[in-house]
């Protein structure tokens, strides 16, 4: 059946931009060759919508509430759209919810997002160095990572992407100096932390080069 496919729950799965503006922060230490770079942490966030759209009968989450993976947060009654029966949106992941974008008996579109959550405890940190040190750094590398909101204690990311194409490049490259800045993605994953790690929270790595 063609309803069949219409069924299938809608989830938008964005990579952070919890935190929308990029922090970016560049320290070279001249003496041993260490560099620090700095970005803001990242969440997996996934938005909730309605398959046919519907009165919005029930919602049943808050925003911070803790969520279930298959926990339904939102129920649409879907005859005031020309379809039957009541429509249950459930959560594909365990997380917080970051948003509550509709309440009970307003009327939401196909698609429309209802209710965002997040995965705490999965987060990502984007950070960009530059063209002289990127050759030098391998996937699945560890690193020490620090946060201004916890001085003295060190947490760990693993290297999980390496961009292959440079970012704030100058049009035309042509002395050693200007190859300097450009600047290269690197991703990722950080250690759990037991909550003390959040989204949208400056963080730097620290880069030990012989």
């Amino acid at each position: 059946m063609h309803g069949s496919r219409r069924r299938i729950l809608p989830v938008v799965v964005v990579l952070v931009v919890v935190s929308a503006a990029v922090y970016f922060f560049l320290q070279t230490s001249a003496h041993n060759g260490n560099l620090t770079v700095s970005g803001t942490i990242e969440a997996t966030e996934v938005s909730l919508g309605s398959v046919a759209g519907g009165r919005i009968d029930q919602v049943n989450v808050h925003e911070g509430d803790n969520v279930a993976a298959d926990e339904v947060v939102a129920v649409v009654n879907g005859a005031s759209r020309g379809s039957s029966g009541r429509e249950m949106v459930r959560s594909p992941l365990g997380g917080l919810v970051l948003y509550r974008h509709v309440e009970p008996g307003e009327i939401a579109s196909a698609g429309a997002p209802l209710v965002t959550v997040i995965d705490p405890e999965h987060l990502q940190l984007t950070v960009y160095v530059p063209e002289d040190r990127y050759g030098r750094i391998q996937m699945g590398q560890v690193l020490p990572v620090t946060v201004d909101s916890f001085p003295g204690e060190t947490f760990e990311g693993t290297v999980t992407h390496i961009a292959d194409k440079a970012e704030f490049t100058p049009r035309n490259v042509q002395t050693t100096d200007n190859r300097k800045t450009t600047v290269f993605a690197v991703r990722l994953d950080l250690q759990p932390s037991d909550g003390k790690l959040k989204p949208g929270m400056p963080a730097d790595v620290h880069f030990a080069f012989e």
